[in-house]
């Protein structure tokens, strides 16, 4: 038995984060509502558990990835289970964990729906794309679908999976069994959810979990199938979406009170081993070797959830709160100082505060040193925006092109740069061009959006292009999400 499920890191695998931390930053023009798009970059942090090879399940390294600290009602329903004679132990409802697939249908293809309303069906029969029973009904298949792009479709499968578990559609308030398997499907169903954009279908689906915390949901439960091992059976990954899905669906403020309350526990947890105990509290023997790498982990995890509260925080608009988070963050040992007074210069620029940015910009260069990397170039040319030095902005951005090509964030303030320069065709060349030369690539939500709007500005011809881009999305992607539809068909 593998010690982790191959699904585990489905969805993150095939959907990385930008190279550059600021791709959503300054995406200046097409879409008016960013509540749910300002993002810090990854700034480097290594994937959940990365840093040590995967070994036996009840290893060490297990141990340390699965390691939580329940409530005081949990721990006390965990201690009841482990110690009760096999067969007598018998919870209250109230005490389990009962999710179910709320979609009752499967989702349908919505670009080839588009594409035979508004184009026609001769148009949609040419259309190419996989289904959830084009592929095994298995993660290999749930992989394939996911890592071309058919999220619709990869989401019908995991209802499929899910429903060998006793937690397919109507199943919702049922007591079934969870596992490493299951929780993992589930964490991928719900990722794929928000990837989509179905954010109320993800919360809904979500809420029988909670914050992971009930006694079902951690190995001690089940005494006679993991032998008392200890630990969460869902992954930390699953722990910190579940904290930041409200965001997606704009409640912010839940979102922030749930991250700070996992960061407390990481903290104690990191205290914990500090102390010379483990990470729950238990005065268990770990060798120093062990303690120094749980120690590296949690620290390394307690990062990202900073990162995820500076995402909450702009959501807010709490800015204080944001540059707090970033100048704690510039404090820790081995932190990226220059990737994050990047980060915090760029929030300056969103308040005003020019010359706040240049200082942090400034740091920042220093200790990156020369030649200027990609990040240091497009730092320059924002800044140069904020002067209205859009000339000169968008010598920076070419500058930046020319070391990653396809990175759609410069070329996106590119055809800004032109915009504003009163070189609106251009512009439209620009981002035209980002796509006709890797339409993969360059179909993005952000890219789409600018580009509809600046054939808005252009003529009334503008439909005639959208429908043009339309009959590229068809060809070249398996999904969008429906802003980007009713853009190129409004």
């Amino acid at each position: 038995m593998s010690s982790e499920p191959e699904v585990c890191r489905l969805f993150s695998e095939s959907a990385p984060q930008p190279k550059d931390p600021t791709a959503a930053f300054f995406d200046l023009i097409g879409n008016p509502s960013k509540s749910n798009e300002e993002t810090i970059p990854d700034l480097g942090l290594p994937a959940d558990d990365g840093y040590c090879p995967r070994v036996a399940v009840g290893s060490e390294a297990d141990r340390r990835r699965d390691a939580w600290i329940p409530s005081e009602k949990t721990r006390k329903c965990l201690i009841s289970a482990s110690t009760a004679a096999p067969g007598t132990f018998f919870p209250d409802r109230e005490l389990l964990t009962m999710p179910g697939v709320l979609l009752e249908e499967e989702l349908g293809d919505s670009i080839g729906d588009a594409v035979t309303t508004y184009i026609g069906e001769a148009e949609a029969t040419q259309r190419r794309v996989l289904g959830a029973g084009d592929v095994t009904q298995d993660e290999r298949g749930l992989r394939e679908l996911v890592q071309n792009g058919a999220f619709r479709s990869a989401i019908n499968l995991t209802a499929r999976l899910l429903t060998i578990y006793g937690q397919g559609v109507g199943r919702a308030g049922h007591p079934s069994k969870h596992s490493p398997h299951s929780l993992q499907l589930w964490f991928t169903r719900i990722a794929l959810l928000v990837k989509a954009k179905e954010f109320q279908v993800a919360q809904a689906e979500a809420e029988p979990f909670g914050q992971l915390d009930k006694p079902d949901l951690f190995y001690q439960f089940y005494p006679e199938m993991y032998g008392g091992r200890p630990g969460s059976i869902a992954s930390f990954s699953f722990r910190l979406l579940l904290a930041e899905l409200p965001m997606h669906c704009g409640k912010p403020k839940e979102s922030l009170t749930k991250l700070f309350t996992i960061l407390a526990i990481v903290k104690q947890m990191i205290r914990n081993l500090k102390e010379g105990l483990c990470e729950d509290g238990n005065p268990m023997e770990i060798s120093d070797s062990d303690r120094s790498d749980s120690i590296r982990l949690w620290t390394g995890r307690e990062t990202r959830i900073m990162h995820s509260i500076v995402n909450c925080a702009l959501s807010l608009k709490d800015y204080i709160l944001a540059m707090d988070i970033l100048g704690q963050l510039c404090e820790r040992d081995g932190a990226p100082r220059h990737m994050l007074l990047s980060a915090l210069g760029r929030l300056h620029l969103q308040l005003g505060d020019i010359s706040g940015a240049e200082v942090c910009f400034n740091e920042a260069s220093e200790i990156r040193g020369t030649p200027p990397d990609l990040r240091e170039l497009v730092d320059r040319g924002l800044l140069a925006m904020a002067h209205n030095q859009f000339a000169e902005a968008y010598t920076y951005f070419q500058q930046a092109s020319h070391l990653e090509p396809s990175n759609v964030m410069i070329l996106n303030n590119m055809g800004v740069c032109l915009l504003y320069g009163g070189q609106l065709k251009e512009a439209i060349a620009v981002l035209e061009s980002a796509i006709n030369q890797n339409p993969v690539h360059g179909l993005q939500e952000s890219l789409l959006l600018n580009l509809c709007t600046l054939y808005d500005m252009e003529s009334s011809k503008g439909r005639r292009k959208k429908f043009a881009l339309l009959r590229q999305l068809s060809k070249y992607q398996a999904d969008a999400p429906t802003a980007i539809l009713e853009k190129l068909y409004g």
